[in-house]
């Protein structure tokens, strides 16, 4: 079903410096396949678990050229939750970060038909500010064949070293989606395209500028975004979300594993018990 990744020190140390790490190939195309049959159903309001995503960012009706989108799909359905759950995949995000568990903090379902798309270049980081750590490292499942056309992610290297911005304005921006590379005097950095067949992976730190551009292939384009938070983390204090705080104990800041499971821990407290 997939690839075993060894996350050598190479590969470590490549992420340090530059912020990204790509694996070609780690789900086979024929889980991928079974996988994208039920991806439709999901998009067309079939929820096998009966349990809606948290986002619903997709409707028929709409002509608008942005991505549909849906957040929060490992609760839907069960094929793609062992996939967003994975434990391996977790693991080598905890050891890329030095973090001693993980656990899930959202996922997102993009599906981008040809000429629709773009998500402005930002970071992950400044979208943190509702749990105590702030931080968070996010891998890419790309369920179809990418290219430099079909804009997959890109990568700005090295730019995860910067400081962390505030959170962008316009996230859809169409073909202007690189609009804040100037804004935030990032023009020298080089621009790093995640290029592969379909199961190719990445990795990205939470500082990391990253986005894509509108889908200029005849196919279209669909990916997984899996965004991880610390194991050890809480809410934050007067917390406002307006996803995140529907989760959110009464006179507690614990974050409650139904909704945000550990995926991988080192220490006494292991991966989530409902999980397989």
């Amino acid at each position: 079903m997939k690839k075993k990744i060894t996350l050598s020190n190479d590969d470590k140390n490549f992420f340090k410096k530059n912020g990204y790490l790509i694996y070609k190939n780690y789900l086979n195309k024929d889980k991928i396949k079974s996988i994208k049959i039920k991806i439709s159903k999901v998009f067309d309001g079939y929820y096998e678990t009966g349990i809606s995503p948290d986002k619903v960012k997709w409707d028929k009706n709409n002509k608008k050229k942005i991505p549909r989108q849906l957040c929060n799909v490992w609760k839907s359905n069960k094929s793609l939750r062992n996939i967003i759950t994975d434990k391996s995949l977790a693991e080598i995000a905890a050891k890329l970060m030095g973090w001693s568990g993980i656990k899930l903090g959202q996922d997102s379902l993009m599906w981008v038909p040809p000429r629709n798309g773009g998500v402005s270049m930002h970071q992950d980081n400044p979208y943190q500010d509702w749990h105590t750590k702030k931080q968070t490292i996010t891998c890419i499942i790309a369920l179809t064949k990418i290219s430099e056309k079909s804009s997959g992610i890109q990568f700005l290297k090295s730019s995860h070293l910067t400081k962390k911005s505030k959170p962008i304005k316009h996230f859809f921006n169409g073909k202007k989606y690189d609009y804040t590379i100037k804004k935030n005097s990032l023009k020298n950095y080089e621009k790093i395209f995640m290029i592969g067949d379909m199961g190719t992976i990445s990795f990205h730190h939470g500082n990391m500028w990253h986005g894509s551009d509108i889908n200029n292939s005849s196919s279209d384009r669909v990916s997984i975004s899996i965004h991880y938070i610390p194991q050890d983390t809480k809410y934050s204090n007067n917390i406002k979300h307006p996803i995140y705080s529907r989760y959110k104990k009464f006179n507690s800041n614990e974050m409650d594993e139904n909704f945000f499971p550990v995926l991988w821990s080192k220490g006494k407290n292991k991966r989530s018990n409902f999980l397989t």
